[in-house]
């Protein structure tokens, strides 16, 4: 019964090859007449194969120039992807079957994806305020509007804010005295050093010293003042008080009880946090904004992308108002964003007109080209046990042989292993060749069990 599968299954390929080639040519024989199955060479010539690199076949014994192993007689190699199918050149030519060598390709690509026009991380404002007080009026108090600078955003009024001033108020008027008396003493020790170019080298020397001592007086009297004033007009204008308005106490001794404070630079309103008539404090946040002037382009990489890109491809950005932006590709994170499975890479983007955040642009990245050993893209069949190709082993016979694919353009792609350079591989009519290999498999495992044991 056994001995009676393996010619049923070489029949099966016959009729499988009749019906989708043959149909149309009913006169002419099955074109799969002509592919005889067997296991391993042609009769009396035992092959030698590579247990572990199966594209590795002579007629000899040897071992592996990949991975040193000695080569097994193709009937013996378990594991391995021994089958070999043989097909005259008239059947060939019939199936179609094309060959095509692999070798050393450069292989090029353009990836098309789009980018959106996002803030710059840096150019993102929240704006809080640095006293606890009240917030007495919100001039900003829509999302999208757009804030200029030196603005007032709102005003604040606080029992620190009026503290601090009269603080303030109280050391100009305790330093006026030895700021007059510091200034009154400089000046009579530069009429002194004036006069002294006439007096004797010696008497100059004393004269210059007496100086010195008294500049390092005066410097230790002022350093305490002008630490504590220092010290408050920074807490001022931390809160939000400008050169202007500290003139203006210095000038009136009064304080000030609203203050307003001014946009330090130019925005756009993303959320409001806070109302008028809120007790805020040092961590209320009170606006999110933007600095829209300030913009990055983010791109979105697909994985099966991510092989191909590099830190400096060239980038080419066309915007809907027909702008164009050519760019070298920077800022790529190397974590994916694992609810889309993405990438995405924001760069700088310099525009000859303001950014409209959430634009959309067309993205053309052209990556750099690699030097691969590459075979056309029809040569690889992708399978669920992985990908194959059919290698022309010479004088007709076919072998398929697991490989792993790499990159790939339009017309070709890498093999990363699997192949060496100047291997041939079917190009066309592999599956053909394929399913033949298939029940060459099973019609060897059946052999083998019929085989008697040693």
């Amino acid at each position: 019964m056994k001995k009676a599968v393996f010619p049923l299954l070489v029949a099966l390929v016959v009729g499988a090859a009749a019906f989708f080639l043959g149909r149309g040519q009913a006169s002419s024989p099955p074109v799969l007449e002509a592919i005889s199955v067997q296991p391993g060479k042609t009769a009396g010539h035992a092959t030698y194969v590579c247990p572990m690199h199966p594209h590795i076949v002579q007629d000899n014994p040897g071992t592996c120039p990949i991975c040193g192993m000695d080569l097994v007689k193709m009937k013996d190699a378990a594991g391995a992807a021994t089958s070999q199918i043989h097909v005259d050149t008239a059947t060939q030519y019939r199936l179609g079957v094309q060959l095509a060598v692999a070798k050393p390709a450069m292989l090029a690509r353009d990836i098309v994806t789009y980018g959106t026009l996002v803030p710059d991380e840096d150019a993102e404002l929240r704006i809080t305020p640095n006293v606890e007080g009240l917030l007495t009026k919100l001039n900003v108090n829509r999302i999208g509007q757009r804030v200029s600078r030196g603005e007032v955003i709102y005003e604040i009024s606080s029992p620190d804010i009026l503290n601090l001033q009269y603080e303030y108020v109280d050391i100009m008027r305790r330093g006026k005295p030895t700021m007059k008396m510091a200034e009154e003493r400089r000046e009579q020790n530069r009429v002194k050093l004036e006069n002294a170019r006439d007096l004797e080298p010696a008497a100059r020397a004393q004269l210059e010293r007496a100086v010195r001592q008294s500049e390092e007086q005066l410097l230790s009297l002022l350093q305490p003042w002008e630490r504590d004033r220092e010290r408050l007009k920074l807490r001022l204008r931390q809160i939000g008080f400008t050169d202007v308005m500290l003139a203006q106490i210095e000038r009136t001794e009064k304080a000030v009880v609203t203050v307003p404070v001014r946009a330090q630079r130019a925005c756009v309103v993303q959320q409001v946090m806070a109302r008028p008539g809120m007790t805020v404090g040092n961590m209320t946040e009170i606006l999110h904004c933007v600095d829209a002037s300030h913009a990055q382009i983010e791109i979105v990489l697909y994985p099966d992308q991510l092989s191909w890109v590099a830190e400096g491809d060239a980038v080419t950005m066309a915007f809907d108002d027909g702008e164009t932006v050519a760019a070298h590709l920077s800022g790529l994170n190397p974590l994916l964003d694992d609810a889309t499975n993405t990438l995405r890479v924001r760069m700088p983007v310099a525009l000859k007109r303001a950014p409209n955040l959430g634009e959309y642009a067309k993205v053309v990245i052209h990556a750099t080209p690699h030097r691969v050993l590459a075979v056309p893209n029809t040569a690889v069949m992708r399978t669920g046990r992985g990908d194959f190709v059919m290698r022309a082993m010479g004088a007709g016979h076919f072998m398929p042989v697991r490989v792993v694919a790499g990159i790939e353009d339009g017309e070709r792609i890498a093999i990363r292993d699997g192949l060496a350079a100047g291997a041939q591989v079917a190009v066309n009519g592999q599956f053909l060749l394929d399913a033949a290999a298939s029940i060459n498999d099973a019609a060897q495992r059946m052999h083998a069990a019929e085989a008697p044991p040693p």
